[in-house]
């Protein structure tokens, strides 16, 4: 286990983000990664938690966090946005830009690495970027595979997934986002990682990726889903994204 700090970063928005900062081993190697997690999810999951390990190991200072409205950030669930969600990651970066990490890469998982896409975009000075299960066409409507029922009756609120809400203006947001021209604008390395049996993201958008990036590697996994639960499947996820930093070294 590497040494771990619990902190708090605030954003433009005035919103605290919690976070868990994982320093490297040794005296590391100047080289940040930032953890971006999914739309359901949360900075605490087994997944990020041991990627972030791994990163450390390897001796990069790593931080995973939990977006707007999530675990223990400030916020409201509701309020998801795909914008809010850029602004968060980008007062991430900064933060760990501030403490001296001018390298900086992104790891991000289904809906947080399209995020983490859009942000590199923006950026335009990441030293590398991993996308896991990412869509690279941003959902108009509620996904089946989601398990919502959809509308609520005050026409204003949307059940994405059991007990689990949303404005929809998260669907108007969205359709301001162009994932495809965003990868158009990466330079920096890219890993897009993804299971050929997703069931909430098909395949076809890691290859869509790739094509419009032209610099990215591919990595598809044969037997895996969405959330890469099996043991197996876990541990090569890990240990695919941790030797592609390792590279970036």
């Amino acid at each position: 286990m590497t040494a771990t700090d619990t902190i708090r970063i605030e954003t433009t928005a005035g919103l605290r983000l919690a976070a868990v900062l994982h320093h490297p081993r040794n005296d590391g190697n100047g080289l940040g990664i930032v953890v971006a997690h999914g739309m359901l999810s949360s900075k605490d999951s087994d997944k990020h938690r041991m990627i972030c390990e791994a990163a450390a190991s390897c001796g990069a200072t790593t931080l995973r966090f939990d977006f707007r409205g999530r675990g223990e950030s400030d916020g409201e669930p509701i309020d998801l946005t795909v914008s809010n969600e850029v602004e968060d990651l980008m007062a991430v970066i900064a933060f760990l830009r501030a403490r001296g990490l001018t390298r900086i890469a992104v790891v991000g998982s289904s809906l947080g690495g399209t995020v983490a896409l859009l942000a590199g975009a923006l950026d335009g000075g990441l030293a590398g970027l991993v996308t896991i299960a990412a869509p690279a066409r941003l959902p108009r409507i509620p996904r089946e595979a989601w398990g919502g029922s959809g509308l609520s009756s005050d026409g204003e609120t949307i059940e994405i997934a059991p007990g689990e809400f949303i404005h929809r203006s998260f669907f108007d947001d969205a359709g301001h986002h162009d994932p495809i021209g965003a990868a158009r604008a990466i330079a920096c390395p890219w890993l897009v990682i993804h299971g050929t049996h997703d069931e909430v993201v098909r395949v076809r958008d890691a290859t869509s990726f790739s094509d419009a990036a032209g610099v990215s590697e591919l990595r598809i996994h044969p037997t895996a889903g969405h959330r890469f639960d099996h043991p197996r499947e876990r541990e090569w996820l890990v240990e695919t994204v941790a030797g592609f930093m390792a590279g970036l070294h």
